[in-house]
């Protein structure tokens, strides 16, 4: 029974299955969304994904990957979409399961567009035996450019090598409230290459590493929440 994984109020990620092999390089369009509804076994409703302030209208009979965070871990299965329509002020997706629902292995993850301040610093190899992160150190700011559930991508005036493992910090608001949480999140450096408008900034590209299954679904609310707010922004 699928009531047995998933709830309202799961954050999710859909990943549009292409009929066609993709280009090498080329990536699946990824939505974000929320569960709606659980409804009889093998259907639910899901939030209509919103993209730069606006609702994005998903083709009746398109089949996606969800990708579903929950406090017992991250899922997966695929979906297709059965229906679409308005239910009080909300814009919702009928979808019909079409797979088991098995544990998520990969590690790609929805990246949101933000500007956040982050301080980062390279760990050291005592620190990284034995798992304690000297808090008393300050990091180099920089400016985050998205945020994912599993990394980070950021301006930095440091430049650092790719492999390397670095303490993340940075604060996000959380919940209703927008109360900033704090985050130290260890990750590995995936590129780091010089900007094109300065000679002395770096962007650089982290992988989180062992990131418990609690703080990436509180990156996933900060999303979701984030482009909330920005839709109710832009009406204004």
């Amino acid at each position: 029974m699928i009531e047995t994984y998933l709830e309202p109020g799961h954050k999710i990620e859909m990943r549009h299955m292409p009929q066609h092999p993709l280009k090498d390089g080329q990536k699946p369009k990824v939505h974000i969304s929320q569960i709606f509804d659980v409804l009889e076994e093998n259907k639910i409703e899901v939030l209509m994904p919103i993209e730069r302030a606006k609702l994005v209208l998903l083709p009746l009979g398109a089949v996606y990957t969800l990708v579903i965070y929950t406090q017992q871990g991250v899922y997966q299965c695929e979906a297709k979409v059965v229906e679409q329509y308005k239910k009080g002020k909300a814009y919702l997706l009928a979808m019909e399961m079409v797979s088991p629902i098995t544990k998520y292995q990969r590690r790609e993850y929805y990246r949101h567009n933000c500007t956040l301040p982050i301080f980062t610093r390279t760990l050291t190899e005592s620190e990284l035996e034995k798992r304690i992160w000297d808090v008393s150190v300050e990091g180099t700011e920089g400016l985050m450019l998205d945020l994912g559930g599993g990394g980070v991508r950021f301006i930095s005036r440091e430049e650092y090598q790719p492999e390397s493992m670095i303490l993340c910090c940075f604060q996000l608001p959380i919940g209703l409230s927008g109360e900033m949480e704090e985050y130290r999140i260890v990750g590995k450096v995936l590129s780091s290459m010089l900007t094109g408008q300065d000679r002395d900034r770096y962007e650089i590209r982290v992988q989180f590493e062992d990131v418990t299954n609690s703080t990436r679904e509180e990156i996933i609310q900060f999303i979701f929440e984030d482009e909330r707010r920005q839709k109710k922004g832009r009406r204004r």
